[in-house]
């Protein structure tokens, strides 16, 4: 019955110790990354995010301390398994959307990503209706300079004798001059 009994409790043994074993191996990344796997995600993430300190730099770009203390920690979260997002999702939620260099292309981010694009083009059609606009300007001209009529000028019946008798003396004066 002793036997019995102990080889029992060895087996509960093993058994207590080949779960352990497999909740161990399943936390583990389901694929090892290489050191310069690693590396690479490490680079391209933190390229992603802005240096609290600079600001104006990346993460990856930037020598301050605080910098190279998110490294770390982005090099620890890839070495865990976690997911580029899961990453950024974590500098986030503790310093906010403005770590990220690029917004979220969603809610207010979008605004961003849009704004630039609705500016170039306003300022384009802007840019186009001024050219347009000029344009026309100068026909006028030459089809005044022609002796052609235009179109919003007023009908020489709608000119009082005095109106009249003043433009033709001016016409008079400015012809002596010439």
């Amino acid at each position: 019955m002793r036997a019995a009994l102990r080889s029992g409790r060895r087996g509960l043994a093993a058994a207590v110790l080949m779960g352990g074993l497999a909740l161990a191996l399943a936390a583990l990344p389901a694929t090892a990354l290489t050191p310069e796997e690693v590396e690479q995600r490490v680079l391209a993430i933190t390229d992603e995010l802005r240096c609290p300190t600079c600001q104006a730099l990346s993460v990856k770009d930037s020598e301050a301390s605080f910098s190279n203390e998110i490294r770390d920690k982005v090099r620890r979260m890839v070495q865990e398994g976690q997911s580029d997002d899961q990453i950024k999702a974590y500098f986030v939620s503790r310093y906010g959307e403005w770590i990220l260099r690029a917004p979220s292309k969603q809610g207010v981010g979008l605004v961003v990503w849009v704004l630039p694009v609705v500016a170039v083009i306003g300022a384009g059609g802007a840019l186009a209706w001024s050219i347009l606009r000029r344009g026309r300007t100068r026909h006028r001209g030459s089809a005044a300079a022609s002796g052609m009529a235009q179109p919003n000028a007023a009908p020489a019946s709608a000119l009082t004798p005095e109106q009249r008798e003043r433009i033709q003396a001016d016409l008079k004066r400015y012809e002596e001059e010439d």
